[in-house]
């Protein structure tokens, strides 16, 4: 799994591109030279843009990297694109938008549930495709609403 990111904004846009993408790519080279018979799984982000059209850099270097990924020779790879990601452990929020989203995520989950997700059940969905797979094809992608629809097949495990 990998799972490396920095937020929009705190980085310029050539460093944001090169931890996105560059370290993404190289980290796969890596992996797949050792291990050619492994899955890779990729946290990438809702809204990412595999065309490259997105004006929105994050959007775009997702993109390159999910298609860089798909076309590494892994024979499983894994793409997970959750919306906003509620961090369940209290935390120093990097900036004004992520405060209001913590603060307004009791409503936003009820009305919006296809666009957060808790980090604990991302991590636990990432985590059970890396062990079991998925028996799909080559590429599968995991769109907000997918990752929620497998968290709540694995609660049950929770306790």
């Amino acid at each position: 799994m990998f799972c490396l990111g920095v937020y929009t904004g705190a980085v310029s846009d050539a460093q944001l591109r090169r931890i996105t993408v560059d370290y993404t790519i190289e980290f796969a080279r890596v992996f797949h030279g050792s291990s050619p018979g492994a899955a890779f799984s990729f946290l990438s982000g809702s809204g990412a843009d595999p065309a490259g059209r997105s004006r929105i850099p994050f959007a775009r270097y997702k993109g390159e990297a999910e298609n860089a990924l798909l076309a590494a020779g892994f024979p499983h790879v894994n793409i997970f694109r959750p919306a906003y990601i509620y961090p369940v452990e209290p935390r120093k929020e990097p900036n004004f938008t992520y405060r209001l989203l913590r603060g307004i995520y009791p409503a936003f989950r009820v009305l919006l549930p296809n666009q957060v997700i808790r980090a604990d059940d991302l991590a636990r969905v990432m985590v059970d495709v890396a062990v079991c797979g998925t028996g799909e094809h080559r590429g599968s992608v995991f769109e907000n609403g997918e990752i929620r629809a497998m968290a709540e097949v694995l609660q049950p495990l929770r306790r």
